[in-house]
């Protein structure tokens, strides 16, 4: 049996929040900033071989946290008896890096690699081109795909109401790295960017999901208005978009659990659960119900 709800009468409602959250995370975003991790921009990476069991990933934190040059390290587990330390310096001084290995306990081997800005800004330079080319594919997939479908909207406002979306997905899990950058030294590394390109292949798929739905109904119920078609998708995919948003958090939520002390997958599931919240949102309330505005406000000016 199919859900009625009225997606549309609230609409407005909607709009509005999201106008809001988008503010907020690009004020956060700009006036802040994101706290690139050393993957971006360049530093070092001192690689500490265990002879016998790995110590606590906890108890190698807490050696170090009296440690001035250590603030905002990460520490990566690696394999069962390696684990990486991540610092921004790009030459770490012969007196810090003494600092370092004293603090630590057990007995280790040590190794230590130097990552160019170069590096990190090739990758950056990767990162904005993938994204980029995901949102003009998606425009691009759109305008073909509903190009059958020319009233009352055109396949090119699909396009552009799934891009701005998807800017909507994306700006708000960025604003609040941000804060939390600034605020909790939370660095971006590539965990987290990936992250950030799963949430794009989300928020692509919920909106193509509905979309298609948007026209197979425009086909088949001629005595229905646009909005009432728009509703009736909506009700029908809904629970379709709930269920796989639901699925994935069941998964994230034991991931952050579990790994609360492995910081780059611990961020990566908080970014993700917090895109997957965010694209469910825009993919119900915002995408479809703004196509319906954009046909309401088309039939005023007539």
């Amino acid at each position: 049996m199919v859900m009625v709800m009225n997606f549309i009468k609230h609409s407005k409602l909607y709009f509005l929040i999201a106008i809001v959250a988008v503010i907020l995370s690009a004020y956060s975003l700009f006036s802040l900033g994101l706290n690139l991790g050393i993957d971006f921009e360049g530093g070092s990476m001192i690689t500490i071989n265990y002879s016998s069991e790995r110590p606590q990933l906890d108890e190698i934190r807490n050696s170090l946290s009296e440690i001035e040059e250590a603030s905002g390290m990460q520490i990566q587990p690696l394999g069962e008896n390696e684990v990486v330390l991540k610092i921004k310096e790009q030459n770490i001084s012969s007196e810090t890096f003494s600092k370092i290995i004293n603090a630590l306990p057990g007995e280790f081997d040590t190794s230590i690699e130097t990552i160019s800005p170069v590096v990190g800004s090739e990758l950056k330079d990767k990162t904005l081109i993938v994204v980029l080319v995901a949102l003009l594919a998606m425009l691009a997939y759109i305008a073909l795909a509903f190009n059958s479908v020319s009233k009352p909207i055109s396949s090119i406002q699909y396009g552009i109401s799934s891009t701005l979306m998807l800017f909507h997905d994306l700006i708000i899990p960025l604003g609040v790295l941000a804060f939390l950058g600034y605020y909790y030294n939370i660095q971006i590394n590539i965990p987290v960017v990936t992250a950030l390109l799963a949430i794009v292949g989300y928020s692509i798929n919920n909106n193509i999901v509905i979309f298609d739905r948007i026209r197979e109904n425009l086909k088949r119920e001629n005595k229905l208005s646009y909005s009432e078609i728009v509703n009736k998708s909506l009700n029908e995919t809904f629970v379709r978009c709930l269920n796989t948003s639901f699925t994935v958090l069941l998964v994230l939520i034991p991931l952050y659990y579990f790994f609360t002390n492995e910081e780059s997958l611990k961020y990566f599931t908080l970014v993700m659960g917090i895109g997957i919240f965010v694209g469910f949102f825009s993919s119900i309330f915002l995408s479809s119900p703004l196509l319906v505005a954009w046909n309401n406000h088309k039939n005023k000016k007539k």
